[in-house]
């Protein structure tokens, strides 16, 4: 019942190290993510963002001292999957994953994968199938959607892989590639900070899915898990992630 609450909610509207085992209630907890704006930011050494500040209020609502620490992706799935992390946010769930993680029952955040691209170069543009024979920039390593990955590997569509959204919605704007598949909320954050306000996204998006903080099987964290999913649901419940969201997408939806 909370997880369905949770992601009705999330629609409407981490990662922790913790030890292996003989973890105590009172030891500080780190946490591990990656940089993947507006959701986990990272400026002059300090780390920010939508997820960061919600991993930081379930510290606070638990009185648990969290230390957030980040990793690069491929690193951090490594880590976890060999059971070097306890914790981490925000993971898609995976029949895969599900043999070494424990995901929370509410999301952290909803992913919807979209399309961004310039409406003067594809004004009638409404689906995946306007872009056939285009070249589309894709975060390297990180999952797409079902129709997306059908129909790269049919050949329908050119991917060129790219180290960050930043990067690949810069192409777009120049012209170098024809559109930017990234979750809707890291597009519109970057559109605005990059100041390309022509850029808009395909509507409706290709998919939604909720991203989870996911913690080890070790059942040292059982009470903790327990604990986190209770926090999570009161966070959104009482109107505080929306607070949060507030922070760092005042203007969502301008580029629509």
């Amino acid at each position: 019942m909370i997880r369905r609450l949770g992601l009705l909610g999330m629609l409407l509207g981490g990662s922790i190290w913790v030890g292996a085992s003989g973890m105590d209630d009172d030891a500080p907890l780190v946490c591990y993510s990656t940089v993947y704006p507006p959701y986990v930011l990272e400026n002059d050494g300090g780390i920010a963002g939508i997820d960061v500040d919600v991993v930081r209020e379930l510290g606070r609502r638990l009185d648990r001292e969290i230390d957030i620490r980040l990793e690069p992706w491929n690193r951090l799935e490594r880590d976890l999957r060999q059971g070097k992390r306890d914790c981490v946010f925000s993971y898609f769930h995976t029949p895969a994953r599900e043999a070494y993680a424990r995901f929370t029952g509410v999301p952290m955040h909803v992913t919807q994968y979209t399309l961004f691209y310039n409406p003067d170069a594809f004004p009638d543009a409404h689906s995946l199938k306007d872009f056939v024979g285009r070249r589309i920039g894709v975060n390297r390593g990180f999952r797409t959607t079902p129709a997306f990955s059908a129909a790269r590997e049919a050949g329908q569509i050119e991917v060129v892989e790219v180290n960050e959204d930043a990067q690949s919605l810069s192409m777009l704007a120049l012209g170098r590639i024809d559109a930017v598949l990234t979750n809707y909320d890291v597009g519109q954050y970057l559109i605005q900070s990059l100041k390309l306000p022509h850029l808009r996204a395909l509507k409706p998006p290709l998919s939604t899915t909720p991203a989870y903080l996911v913690l080890s099987r070790d059942p040292a964290l059982d009470t903790l898990a327990e604990k986190f999913d209770w926090a999570l649901f009161q966070i959104l419940k009482d109107g505080t992630y929306a607070d949060i969201r507030a922070r760092y997408m005042p203007a969502s939806g301008a580029t629509d």
